[in-house]
């Protein structure tokens, strides 16, 4: 899928191939060689797509289909990368292609290895973002109720979340850098044109998930009225899921399973470790599953030698999708809003309680509001596992002093083998540094 206009346009061009056939009759072996005319065959190779082409509304659906694909592949690697530093996982050894970098390890996510994870996410948010401008200005007056329109501005949203959740600076398109909050405004405004649209369109699960990711924007935008309105008109059953694919290539791969995976080298990661591992244990939690292997990992860890490889199993597949939204973040959503904004913290247990009633394990049992902030920030990474949300959600809390002790296994330096000044995001890359005049090197 092309976004800017060919200065030249390519012509079709044509192969020919001259070959001698080979002929199968019965169980002899047949030479026949027949001349390259009766044996030539052709092969079109139309060169890049046209941009004209994609002004065409039949060529919308493909358009969402490459926002969905960047997206797929961005959060994909930032998921695990991520994961490993928020200890959502631990590493196992491996440090190439598959592996956790020995600062990873430490929790440290720097510039120069943060390029790959800038550029997906960017890309995703441009290919989303320049989407629904084109579908925009081609549909007119028809854009008001446009499917493919509305799902372009929720995919643009979902990538705008991704940036905000995941990196420590706004860039967008050359520009300077700016506070990470500007992410939040974008992701915003696409879910709010999303929602409208879907409902013109009579579209529901847009409409759903639209209210969905609008709700998780405004937390971060500290709306917290309109954040606990979306999130109550999200259904029960609603849950919205990004599609993966085994395709031959790892931008569409599911990597959190494939780099667990008991194969080759790609035992790269373990819940060993992990307080998702040990909450398991005692729950049972169908969100946080895993199993022991009774290996250990193939590359002794920098920080503890060979260590027991015991994998995630939340992942059964490369294509095993990732969920976006669903009702149970929404409901935690409301549960936040209720400490947040008046404090409740009986009425904010009640829904945390609801919401792990719903998948059949015993309720958290709190005394004070600090415990109710406890078990609201252990629920969310339960719930949000391993899906690129949990660096946001911890830088977050720090940067609003928000009460409630995290488990040590996942802040605790000793406890977690995390250096102090562990990472809570991505940091503009090198890869954008060194090519944008507006920012210093």
């Amino acid at each position: 899928m092309r976004h800017g206009a060919e200065k030249t346009p390519m012509n079709m061009r044509k192969v020919g191939v001259g070959m001698a056939c080979i002929v199968l009759r019965g169980s002899a072996l047949s030479l026949a060689l027949l001349g390259t005319v009766a044996c030539d065959f052709e092969v079109s190779n139309p060169g890049p797509i046209q941009d004209a082409v994609l002004n065409d509304p039949a060529s919308f659906p493909a358009i969402n289909k490459g926002m969905q694909r960047d997206l797929t592949s961005a959060l994909s690697e930032i998921s695990y990368r991520g994961g490993a530093v928020a200890r959502e996982l631990f590493p196992a050894g491996t440090t190439g292609s598959c592996g956790i970098t020995a600062n990873a390890q430490f929790g440290h996510l720097l510039p120069n290895e943060s390029n790959d994870y800038w550029d997906r996410a960017q890309r995703a948010r441009w290919v989303g973002e320049d989407g629904v401008r084109r579908m925009t200005q081609v549909l007119g007056n028809a854009a008001a109720s446009s499917k493919e329109l509305a799902q372009g501005h929720l995919w643009a949203g979902y990538a705008n979340r991704l940036l905000g959740d995941n990196m420590l600076e706004a860039v967008f398109d050359g520009g300077p850098a700016q506070p990470n909050i500007e992410y939040w405004k974008r992701a915003e405004s696409h879910f709010t044109k999303a929602l409208e649209i879907a409902r013109a369109a009579k579209v529901a699960a847009i409409e759903h998930a639209a209210m969905a990711g609008r709700a998780s924007a405004r937390v971060w935008l500290r709306d917290w009225k309109g954040a606990a309105d979306d999130a109550a008109l999200v259904p029960k059953a609603f849950a919205y899921l990004l599609p993966f694919y085994e395709l031959g290539v790892s931008e569409s791969r599911n990597r959190v399973f494939e780099c667990a995976a008991e194969i080759g080298i790609y035992q790269a990661h373990t819940q060993w470790n992990t307080w998702y591992a040990e909450y398991y244990d005692a729950t049972k939690d169908p969100r946080t599953p895993y199993r022991v292997s009774g290996r250990r990992g193939n590359i002794a860890v920098v920080c503890c030698g060979y260590i027991p490889w015991n994998p995630q199993t939340k992942y059964t597949s490369v294509e095993s999708p990732v969920k976006l939204s669903n009702w149970r973040e929404t409901e935690l959503i409301r549960a936040e809003a209720a400490l947040a904004l008046t404090q409740d913290w009986q009425a904010a247990m009640a829904i945390i309680n609801a919401v792990r009633a719903s998948v059949g394990v015993p309720p958290w049992k709190a005394n004070s509001l600090t415990d109710a902030w406890t078990y609201l920030k252990r629920e969310r990474g339960i719930e949000l596992w391993l899906e690129a949300r949990r660096l946001g959600d911890l830088r977050r809390w720090i940067q609003n002093g928000t009460s409630g002790a995290l488990h040590p296994l996942e802040s605790d330096p000793a406890a977690a083998f995390l250096d102090k000044d562990r990472s809570l995001g991505f940091p503009i890359a090198e890869s954008e540094t060194f090519t944008n005049a507006n920012l210093k090197r």
